[in-house]
């Protein structure tokens, strides 16, 4: 009896952590992909140009703060969430390979879309690296975190040393026509750009296969995470969670120091023989934010901070997308055209006021509705069926 009374409870405040720390993830998505729309895809002459001091400064905050350290935990909860729903459709009589892959598949497909609009979408990718994840399914918790290291630290390692020596396939020339294109082109010349885009930096240099083998690191750590029920009871492992936040401190802190110094030209770290040093810096990070996220959570419990998080990370798809649309709009030439043209503290209001947004229309539309409609569409293309959407 006492069994039975627990365990809805104990599944509820897992799905409530891992919702937060979701919806947390995509609050630095953002942030990084407002940047980004920018900072990587408007020439330096032009961005100097239009950029003050402090227009600098933010886009230094985001390369030592923000960049990739957000990305990596919504990659982690992606592994997280694999094993939840194997889970979830073995319990319901469905064969959890079949059922993965064709989630998978029409992930990508969307993905496929969005890359059209968003040369650096990951949805494609990630269908990838998930269908992969499936040959880990029944393999031991030692054989997942040893995989998951090995492909997230050594692989690329060995992968950028062979390739170290490349020739750019991705050219200055070709990134000055891109932001042409972008900012002047009809929406043909805005998806012929961003597929160009993709094949030579990524699918010609082969970045698409690193990107690939990286996230399927990531994506078994977050499975070994769920194996040994990280987030089931989390207010009983606040002692875990502190110590994880004191190993990690320390790494964060050279790692904060070294990439700023970096990113003001004082030192050099694009070396390969770096590239696992980073990598440790960019993991401890995210470990170190999401130990504060969840002792916050412990020792505060619901307020209205978490509430707005955790409808985030249940519209995880759908604000993915919005981002990219909104961004779209405002700086393509199917849009306003502004490229080139907005600084950088311009572009972080504009993120926060989306950030605003997203929250206020989330918590709205979960009040109403079980899924983000962009979950809903994949979920009904995943059964093959039509799903009730209202509550």
């Amino acid at each position: 009896m006492m069994t039975t009374s627990i365990a809805p409870v104990e599944q509820k405040q897992r799905a409530v952590i891992v919702d937060t720390l979701r919806g947390f993830a995509l609050v630095g998505v953002l942030v990084a992909n407002f940047s980004s729309y920018t900072s990587q895809q408007v020439p330096r002459d032009i961005l100097n140009s239009i950029s003050s001091p402090f227009d600098l400064a933010l886009i230094r905050i985001n390369s030592v703060f923000i960049e990739w350290k957000f990305m990596t935990l919504f990659s982690v909860l992606f592994g997280y969430g694999f094993g939840l729903l194997l889970m979830s459709v073995e319990k319901k009589n469905i064969n959890p390979n079949t059922f993965f892959a064709r989630r998978m598949f029409w992930l990508f497909i969307l993905g496929f879309i969005h890359a059209s609009f968003w040369w650096f979408d990951v949805l494609h990718f990630y269908a990838i690296s998930g269908l992969l994840l499936l040959a880990f399914r029944k393999a031991g918790n030692r054989t997942i975190l040893i995989c998951s290291l090995f492909f997230t630290f050594i692989v690329p390692f060995c992968f950028s040393y062979v390739t170290r020596n490349q020739p750019d396939t991705f050219t200055d020339a070709d990134f000055r026509q891109a932001y042409e294109n972008f900012k002047h082109g009809d929406f043909i010349t805005l998806v012929k750009t961003n597929w160009t885009g993709n094949y030579k930096m990524f699918i010609l240099s082969a970045g698409d296969i690193y990107d690939i083998i990286e996230t399927l690191g990531r994506f078994l750590f977050g499975y070994f995470l769920l194996r040994i029920k990280l987030f089931e009871s989390v207010q009983s492992k606040a002692k875990l969670f502190r110590n994880i936040f004191l190993i990690t401190l320390p790494l964060v802190a050279a790692y904060f120091v070294v990439v700023w110094q970096a990113t003001a030209g004082k030192i050099n770290i694009d070396s390969v023989y770096l590239e696992p040093l980073v990598k440790i810096g960019i993991f401890s990070t995210t470990c170190f934010y999401s130990c504060i996220i969840v002792l916050s959570f412990i020792s505060l419990g619901q307020n209205r901070i978490f509430k707005a998080l955790q409808a985030l990370g249940k519209m995880t798809l759908t604000n993915y997308l919005l981002i990219s649309a909104v961004n779209i709009i405002v700086l393509y030439g199917i849009g306003f055209g502004q490229l080139g043209e907005i600084p950088m503290h311009i572009i972080w209001l504009c993120g926060l006021a989306w950030l605003i947004i997203e929250i206020a229309v989330s918590l709205l539309w979960l009040s109403h509705f079980r899924y983000g409609p962009a979950e809903w569409i994949w979920r009904q293309l995943t059964y093959g069926k039509r799903l009730p959407l209202k509550k």
